[in-house]
């Protein structure tokens, strides 16, 4: 219901305007909500922008590191395999070393033998001047009709030039109840076991094969040991073995030994 004032009636809303028109709103307004709507689209899309171009930089830089990650564990794993390969030769070699040091060991203590019983020999048998011949030990053993002799020589203060000589076995005993004596020969003998210098080739036979040259025959600077068969005539029953170290026709050492009886 309108209240009239001074015959005029009057709005709800207490207006007093001619004619009873509403008011007018703000002529600027559409232009204000167009800018705040484009600063929200605005806002919104260069978020959208700015979380697009952070995801795809995300997803750059979590590829690089799974690469970088991916060749690191590549490395460790070649490194772990050299590691391996080092261990295993590394494991080798030291099995190696421990053997050597075993075989020198066991060497070292041959020697070590070697010398003593040189050293006893020493004792037993002194030395003769400088240059001469000596026969250290000398051992014969019948083999059935067969002898077999094993001799150690030595020469006191050996020369600028090896000792060449050789062996004469003679044999005392009987021979067919009478008394006999005999230069033995080999039957087949080893070589010398340490020797100086070689010897001389012998010249081929008919046969066109080169004969073994004289397995008692010397040649040595200090020490030679020396091994064999010698052959026993049929009939003969050896009781004494002479071994003579000649040089020439001249005897510079002599050594006998008696034989035990035939069984």
């Amino acid at each position: 219901m309108s209240i009239q004032k001074n015959g005029a009636p009057l709005s709800p809303s207490g207006d007093t305007r001619a004619g009873g028109e509403a008011p007018s709103r703000p002529r600027g307004w559409p232009l204000l909500l167009g800018l705040v709507v484009g600063l929200v689209l605005g806002f919104a899309g260069a978020k959208f922008w700015v979380q697009d171009q952070a995801g795809q930089r995300y997803g750059l830089l979590k590829a690089q590191l799974e690469q970088a990650l991916a060749q690191r564990q590549s490395d460790l794993d070649a490194a772990v395999a050299r590691l391996d390969s080092v261990q295993g030769r590394l494991a080798i070699e030291e099995g190696t070393r421990k053997g050597l040091e075993s075989t020198l060991a066991s060497t070292q203590q041959e020697l070590g033998r070697a010398r003593d019983h040189l050293a006893f020999f020493d004792r037993l048998l002194p030395p003769g001047p400088n240059g001469s011949i000596s026969l250290r030990a000398l051992e014969v053993q019948r083999h059935g009709p067969l002898l077999e002799y094993r001799a150690l020589l030595m020469r006191n203060a050996p020369g600028s030039e090896a000792f060449k000589g050789r062996m004469q076995f003679m044999a005392n005993g009987e021979q067919d109840g009478k008394a006999a004596k005999i230069e033995l020969r080999p039957a087949g003998a080893s070589g010398p076991v340490e020797v100086t210098a070689s010897f001389p080739a012998a010249d081929e036979g008919p046969a066109g094969q080169a004969d073994l040259a004289d397995p008692l025959e010397l040649s040595f600077d200090q020490f030679q040991r020396s091994t064999g068969v010698l052959s026993v005539p049929d009939g003969f029953v050896a009781k004494t073995i002479t071994l003579n170290i000649l040089e020439g026709n001249t005897v510079r050492a002599s050594h006998t030994v008696n034989l035990p009886a035939a069984e």
